[in-house]
């Protein structure tokens, strides 16, 4: 049986009033308590119908002058290498090398990541999605960073990847990591997109191996921290 939002509150207009309330990302989660169930049936990988709903509302909500992912509709993602996505064993989505690929080369860049700058923003995209499966999703997939990276007085900005980078999973050992950081000066050459702060390939990675991250290297801020 499909699940639905809350039959109380039906358009998106009404969820927001709902949402308005509601001071914490915790809080919000609850909210939308019917992901419990959808997360154990499982979520299908995104469509690029999908995607670009995703991205369009996005814009709508937040308005062209502060989105931070360009044209909605136009074909680019933010990991420029070959790859494909499939269910990854006993972690759900993932996303794999289609080729070999080399330690230092770019795998991510961030040109598809939304940026809300506040939790009242945030509840609006997810309102106005209109679709609990596409709500269920960015709650799993948002984090919060600090664009200064913890210099001075932070910049925090809760994240949502619009695009199949989304799907990179967390390794659940060290050993595994094959994406993350390096040091700034693989970053030359390379203008941040949006502030954030570019991931490369940690070690050489087979084609056909699923890209591994560690989701701790990347969420610098505090859900609490926001003004929601």
């Amino acid at each position: 049986e499909e699940v639905q939002m809350p039959e109380e509150v039906q358009t998106p207009e009404e969820v927001v009033m709902a949402l308005e309330g509601r001071h914490s990302y915790h809080s919000v989660r609850e909210y939308f308590q019917n992901c419990d169930a959808i997360y154990k049936e499982g979520l299908p990988i995104p469509s690029k119908e999908t995607w670009r709903k995703y991205r369009e509302t996005y814009v709508s909500v937040v308005g062209e002058m502060n989105s931070t992912i360009g044209d909605p509709v136009a074909d680019f993602n933010g990991v420029p290498v070959s790859h494909f996505v499939k269910q990854s064993p006993g972690r759900g989505r993932g996303i794999f090398a289609g080729e070999d690929i080399t330690e230092g080369t770019l795998l991510w860049d961030g040109t598809r990541s939304a940026q809300f700058k506040d939790g009242h923003s945030y509840k609006k995209f997810l309102a106005y999605l209109d679709d609990i499966n596409l709500v269920c999703n960015i709650l799993k997939w948002s984090w919060v960073t600090d664009l200064n990276e913890g210099k001075g007085e932070p910049d925090l900005r809760i994240i949502s990847d619009l695009d199949e980078a989304a799907l990179s999973n967390s390794a659940s050992r060290i050993d595994l990591v094959n994406m993350g950081y390096l040091p700034v000066s693989f970053e030359q050459g390379r203008p941040r997109k949006n502030g954030m702060r570019p991931m490369f390939a940690t070690r050489n990675i087979t084609k056909g191996e699923e890209f591994f991250c560690n989701y701790g290297e990347f969420s610098l801020g505090s859900w609490e921290s926001l003004d929601w």
